[in-house]
């Protein structure tokens, strides 16, 4: 059994503590470059310094075994596509520039140039920029060994971490507010696209579903004004009829869009109030009954009260079972059962169904999503489950999902007060003959 719980939101493609943490492997590519381009600068400039002071041929293959390793370190960058292999690039090309700079300042210092230690500074901001506070901790560290074993005193080590440590502080928080910045941006840009593709599928989608009911209400009010005394009293009662049931159904559809347009603004308001579960449930079978053929309905609930917000539970169970109806062959069973349990109510709707391909499970819940062409044609918005998913995440509950080549099973968890109500047990097995003697009337539903 699977456990599915929608959170409905994207996220930006995070590496473990690669190289410079940013959103993408191409950003990483690029950051790593530029620090090539920096790292090949600072050997060069430190190189004509100490060639300047006297270590000419020590600072020629100094600048050499530099100039070497920051070409493979551009190579790898280029070569890699992993954000693993360019974590571990990372590492390599830090650990790299702090041996050369480490190189640099011990050559200066032997040259009687004691300001060279400022070099190792440049250690803990490149660990600050990379991997923030820890980088900073790691780098002075380092700062503090590499200015100990060129032989600085302890006032020059002291004063070496200090500026270390204070520079790499000032670097690591900047790097952390800027790829914070970046990482909302990088959201906001992909937010948007999002958006504005379901706003095309929206328009191409509902236009269309619209239409069909919208048409069928106008043909059947215009044959009850236009021909009304031709019409039988029997005629006339199943145009009204048939006109009910698509306003209904269109009702619906802008219900389920109402929805969704408040979950993705994340303004969906819960008002949850202490009501008797059988009368939702009932109610929200009679507004899916319009989608009902020949299905066997089997309906158990236990005699509950809970406090829960009535109308979007209705949209749960109404939205499960018209699903239900949809995707199953006539003459199968569709079962819907309601429980208390200790965390709060538990809802089950099983139908005997082909089951949900395997390849199907990760879009089940994603809006304007069809698994495949319902038994009764190309229908539905594809709105159903995306709507479930988030109303049941909403009121803190979850869905696991059971399916099979013999049928799929919706059992819905919501955690909520609830307690024994004073209903009769035995309008238990009433309800549930009564639903299994036939297709029910559409009935508008009732919505706080």
């Amino acid at each position: 059994m699977a456990k599915l719980s929608r959170a409905g939101r994207s996220q930006v493609a995070r590496f473990p503590a690669d190289s410079w943490n940013v959103s993408s492997v191409a950003d990483v590519q690029d950051v790593e470059r530029r620090a090539g381009a920096v790292r090949t600068c600072v050997a060069v400039l430190a190189a004509v310094a100490a060639v300047a002071a006297g270590a000419g041929v020590a600072a020629v293959a100094l600048l050499l075994f530099t100039l070497g390793g920051a070409g493979a370190l551009w190579i790898g960058a280029g070569r890699f596509s992993g954000s693993e292999r360019l974590h571990q690039l990372g590492i390599c090309a830090w650990v790299f520039d702090a041996l050369a700079l480490s190189g640099f300042a011990a050559l200066l210092q032997g040259q009687g140039i004691a300001s060279a230690g400022a070099l190792l500074v440049l250690v803990p901001l490149e660990g600050g920029l990379r991997y923030g506070l820890r980088g900073t901790a790691a780098g002075s560290a380092g700062v503090a060994v590499a200015a100990l074993l060129t032989g600085g005193g302890p006032i020059y080590t002291l004063v070496c971490i200090a500026a270390a440590a204070a520079g790499g502080v000032t670097v690591a928080e900047a790097s952390q507010r800027w790829r914070a910045r970046v990482e909302a941006e990088v959201v906001r840009s992909r937010r948007l696209v999002e958006i504005d593709q379901l706003k095309d599928r929206f328009l191409a989608v509902t236009s269309h579903e619209i239409r069909g009911p919208l048409t069928a209400v106008i043909t059947g009010i215009d044959t009850i004004w236009r021909r009304s005394a031709r019409l039988s009293e029997d005629q006339r009662t199943q145009l009204l009829e048939m006109v009910s049931g698509q306003a209904h159904q269109m009702a619906r559809l802008v219900e389920d869009l109402m929805i969704t347009s408040y979950l993705q603004a994340g303004d969906l308001q819960l008002k949850p109030e202490w009501t008797e579960l059988r009368t939702v449930v009932t109610q929200a079978l009679d507004s899916a009954a319009s989608k009902r053929r020949s299905h066997r309905l089997e309906v158990f609930i236990e005699p509950i009260r809970a406090e829960i917000d009535a109308s979007r539970l209705d949209q749960v169970v109404r939205n499960l079972v018209e699903n239900a109806y949809k995707y199953t062959p006539e003459m199968t069973s569709v079962s819907v059962g309601v429980k208390r349990v200790r965390q709060g109510v538990l809802l089950e709707i099983s139908d005997e169904g082909p089951g949900i391909p395997d390849d199907k499970r990760g879009a089940l819940f994603d809006a304007f999503s069809r698994i495949e062409q319902t038994t009764t044609g190309q229908e539905g918005v594809g709105l159903g489950l995306f709507v479930v998913s988030q109303v049941v995440a909403a009121m803190g509950g979850h869905i696991d999902l059971a399916s099979s080549s013999h049928g799929t099973t919706f059992t819905i968890s919501i955690p909520c007060s609830a307690e024994t109500s004073s209903h009769d047990p035995a309008d238990l097995e009433l309800d549930a003959r009564a639903q299994a003697q036939g297709p029910a009337k559409p009935s508008s539903p009732t919505h706080n």
